[in-house]
């Protein structure tokens, strides 16, 4: 049932109620006048939830539950609100209206939390008529997003060819965009049968994608979450291990289906592509907003690395390619003058060869940056690139160039 139909006042179905789904409005007042007056006011609107605290409590609770719809908090009293904002949308899905209270009247605020997307700032003491406009306007921009399908950032990491390490990247990125960027991120691994990213952290399937893509029409969001298993408090796993014997074709329609509706409830999607062989993984590449393309530097791994990246810039999709050069330093690699000759300029990032932490974090199902400090650098400084966010250059691949 689509918001704007509760803001007209249809009752939440039997089967909303059943599957325990989050209310559409979820409040957090550290007053109780203040939340007698949203109660009375919410009440005519649309299902809502007041509980006692204020953005501190949000971004506590939401780490740990599904997102609501529409979001009120309470910034009075916090010492940095920005900043307070900045680590709820950490915790929000990327759907999620949100509506601020405060104690300051104060347009510079009001225009920098207008800024970084929050729908309204009203300032108490709250009054009905403003309240209950505030909520109208936040459900109607809900279900406009809804209809537009405001969406999380999709990234697709796809390897040159086997052997060079892109489920090891995928993994990686995806856990430091989670614990680093602090966003909700999904991780996907297309190969339904033989793929190693649920392995990798140590994690079992749940049997649950293959009907996702053989049957898209009838999954909704509660399937979803039930497929999912959770790596932590930020990161879930969408995976299989489906017999071997079966011939399974995913159609790219349905992945897409299933990607666009991760992307409805993550800040970030991470789909292991592999080498995009198949139908599926080609459209996750068409579609995602970021390629990274995972090469190495052998000499085969150097022909399939620019025979690769100049497919994926023929491409329809207008997404950004990052190319990324895994395992530096490893044995047999060619000199870095040939490397330059053959790729024409340097990678955006390189990842260097440390086969015992990664070797150690595999047996152990966890990240191998939390073992490894070189390779932890490298990998912070291409999350951070994928998350859009400012880092150190990557001196890596250029103390390299000049050996």
């Amino acid at each position: 049932m689509s918001l704007l139909a509760t803001l007209l006042g249809d009752a939440p179905s039997p089967a909303d109620a059943a599957r325990g789904s989050a209310p559409r409005l979820l409040a957090y007042l550290a007053d109780a006048a203040s939340a007698a007056l949203l109660n009375s006011a919410a009440a005519s609107l649309l299902p809502c939830e007041v509980r006692t605290g204020d953005i501190r409590s949000a971004v506590r609770d939401l780490a740990r539950q599904r997102s609501p719809d529409l979001l009120l908090v309470d910034l009075s009293g916090v010492a940095n609100p920005l900043a307070a904002m900045e680590a709820l949308a950490g915790v929000c899905d990327p759907s999620v209206r949100v509506i601020a209270v405060g104690d300051s009247n104060d347009i510079g605020l009001y225009r920098d939390l207008r800024r970084i997307g929050v729908t309204d700032y009203l300032f108490k003491p709250l009054s009905r008529d403003l309240l209950e406009g505030a909520l109208r306007a936040a459900a109607a921009g809900a279900a406009a997003d809804e209809a537009a399908g405001r969406l999380g950032k999709l990234v697709a990491v796809v390897g040159a060819r086997g052997g060079v390490g892109t489920t090891t990247v995928a993994v990686h990125l995806g856990c430091w965009l989670a614990d680093g960027a602090r966003g909700r991120t999904a991780l996907v691994d297309l190969d339904l049968q033989n793929g190693t990213v649920a392995l990798a952290l140590n994690l079992r399937p749940e049997p649950a994608l293959r009907e996702a893509v053989e049957a898209p029409d009838r999954v909704d969001d509660v399937f979803m979450e039930r497929a999912m298993v959770a790596a932590s408090d930020r990161l879930s796993v969408l995976a299989a291990e489906e017999p071997v014997e079966d011939v399974i074709d995913i159609a790219p329609a349905a992945a897409l289906s299933v990607l666009n509706r991760l992307q409805a409830r993550h800040n970030y999607v991470v789909v292991d592509a592999g080498r995009a062989q198949g139908g599926a993984a080609r459209a996750a590449l068409e579609a995602a907003s970021i390629v990274v393309l995972v090469g190495d530097a052998s000499v085969a791994g150097l022909r399939d690395l620019v025979r690769l990246r100049a497919a994926i810039a023929r491409r329809a999709g207008g997404g950004r390619l990052v190319t990324v050069l895994n395992r530096r330093g490893a044995p047999g690699e060619l000199p870095a003058a040939d490397l330059m000759r053959t790729l024409g300029e340097p990678p955006e990032h390189a990842l260097p060869y440390r086969p015992v932490p990664l070797a150690v974090a595999a047996g152990v199902g966890e990240p191998a940056f939390r073992h490894c400090r070189r390779f932890r650098e490298a990998m912070e400084r291409l999350g951070a690139d994928v998350a859009g966010q400012p880092a150190a250059q990557d001196g890596l691949f250029r103390r390299w160039v000049r050996r």
